[in-house]
């Protein structure tokens, strides 16, 4: 009697245990909103959407953030009221312990190379970055793959927002010049192209302020040590300041439309629906 109580309760542990386990195991989808924002058309004038611009950009990390950003595209972007936006991703769920995660990509979303995004290629973009975490990948059909981990990843999302698939972007990268993707799959950017110059010597006091009375740069970023002789030639070129939270100092053409660099982090400042015009824009003491 003793025996057959004890495997009674055996099995009810048992039974419990796995019911627990079943429940946390199960996923619970997270809420995604649309990309449409991210990928807004620009409206150039006939002509207009052929500009390649010249951009004045300090070396180092910020400006290789910056040029990643416009030719590969992370699989979450932060939206607006602190949730999520899919830009790669269709769907998301994760499991209530946090250590099972399902991802949907993107339906029809044309690479670069001219392949179609699909679970097999997002996985091999993010193996290395997972591995790190202690996860493991697995590709379930063509469009979905399912990440473990040994440890809870409540945080995944933003790890996602990191994440990126190499030529999924509207710019095609080469070295410190963007040239646009005429397939991307949201439609045809307005650049033509950027050209990001980092040469130390162009920052210098009169050389910037020569480029910019000049209207050389689409943008450029104030260098910091310029002579009052030197800004006074830049405050009566065709330029707005912009200021960001890091601290610097934007300065952009009134040609350039919806050009908003991100103020929180300007290297997530995109770049898709920006075209230059051929007049200017009244003049704005706000900075638009």
């Amino acid at each position: 009697m003793k025996t057959r109580l004890a495997l009674l309760t055996l099995a009810l542990l048992a039974l419990v245990a796995g019911g627990i386990w079943w429940y946390q195991d199960t996923l619970v989808p997270v809420p995604l909103a649309s990309n449409e924002t991210l990928f807004v058309p620009g409206q150039p004038e006939f002509g207009e959407d052929e500009a390649m611009v010249e951009v004045l950009l300090p070396a180092g990390p910020g400006t290789e953030a910056f040029l990643i950003a416009q030719s590969d595209l992370a699989l979450l972007e932060k939206a607006p009221d602190g949730g999520w936006m899919g830009q790669l991703l269709s769907n998301l769920e994760g499991s209530r312990h946090s250590r099972r995660w399902r991802l949907t990509v993107r339906p029809g979303w044309r690479l670069q190379d001219g392949t179609m995004l699909d679970a097999a290629r997002t996985a091999k973009a993010v193996a290395l970055v997972a591995g790190q975490l202690g996860g493991t990948i697995r590709v379930l059909d063509p469009a979905t793959l399912e990440l473990r981990f040994k440890s809870p990843q409540a945080g995944l999302p933003a790890q996602l927002a990191h994440w990126r698939v190499p030529g999924s972007g509207p710019f095609v990268r080469q070295g410190t010049t963007l040239l646009r993707f005429g397939r991307f799959t949201p439609g045809r950017p307005g650049l033509a192209g950027v050209r990001v110059t980092t040469d130390p010597s162009l920052l210098e006091s009169s050389a910037w302020a020569g480029g910019l009375a000049s209207g050389r740069w689409a943008w450029a970023v104030f260098p910091g040590q310029v002579s009052p002789e030197d800004m006074a030639k830049v405050r009566i070129a065709p330029y707005d300041e912009y200021r960001t939270k890091d601290g610097s100092v934007w300065f952009l053409s009134r040609r350039m439309r919806r050009l908003r660099p991100d103020p929180s982090d300007w290297t997530r400042t995109r770049l898709f629906g920006v075209w230059k015009s051929s007049t200017e824009l009244p003049y704005d003491p706000l900075g638009f």
